[in-house]
């Protein structure tokens, strides 16, 4: 399920004023001044802040991703310092349980990294700043299993429109499929090339 940002000011239970501040219900950017409670960003632009939690969302989106993944990738991208979850959870004004999973699925990707911060018991968590990782994560994970899948769905409905009638009622309708089956075979020859330079 997609997990929906709280668009409103109020104040988190820390008492740390959200990132979001107001934002204009009908699309427009968020405004407002808003406080840094914890950590930094790049620069100490609370603007470079917001504008790369909403290039991730839209960035992640894309690619049938989570809007929380967005949220907390682009907030780590631009912090100087790393944050525990409780400090995401303050400056995005999200669940505790949105970040959380959210968290698990980036640590899934290689997308963020873990480590212990001295004289702080909790989990503290940076980006990694490598973003083919989620780019891959597309292709690997859902993109080539769809054309796998695809191409037999394919045949199939080749079989059929060959079965179904007279071959000159049909001619039409198998082109078509054999051509969306050369895409599918084409398409799955190409991507383990896109996977590859992904990864350089």
């Amino acid at each position: 399920m997609l997990l929906e940002t709280k668009m409103t000011a109020e104040t988190p239970r820390d008492g740390a004023e959200s990132l979001w501040g107001n934002r204009d219900t009908t699309g427009g950017s968020v405004s407002g001044a808003v406080s840094s409670p914890v950590g930094s960003v790049c620069g100490g632009s609370e603007e470079l802040e917001r504008e790369s939690i909403d290039y991730f969302v839209s960035f992640v989106q894309m690619f049938g991703l989570q809007k929380s993944i967005g949220q907390i990738y682009g907030l780590l991208f631009v912090s100087v310092d790393s944050l525990a979850m409780d400090d995401i959870v303050a400056r995005l004004g999200i669940s505790k349980g949105s970040v959380s999973q959210g968290l698990t699925a980036l640590k899934g990707l290689g997308a963020v990294t873990s480590h212990s911060v001295p004289d702080d018991r909790r989990e503290h968590f940076q980006a990694d700043l490598n973003v083919s990782r989620i780019v891959t994560h597309f292709f690997e994970d859902r993109l080539q299993p769809l054309l796998e899948g695809g191409e037999g769905q394919v045949r199939s409905m080749l079989r059929l429109a060959r079965e179904g009638g007279p071959a000159h009622e049909l001619a039409e309708v198998v082109m078509r499929l054999e051509a969306l089956r050369k895409w599918q075979q084409r398409g799955r020859g190409i991507l383990p090339l896109i996977t590859k330079w992904l990864r350089r």
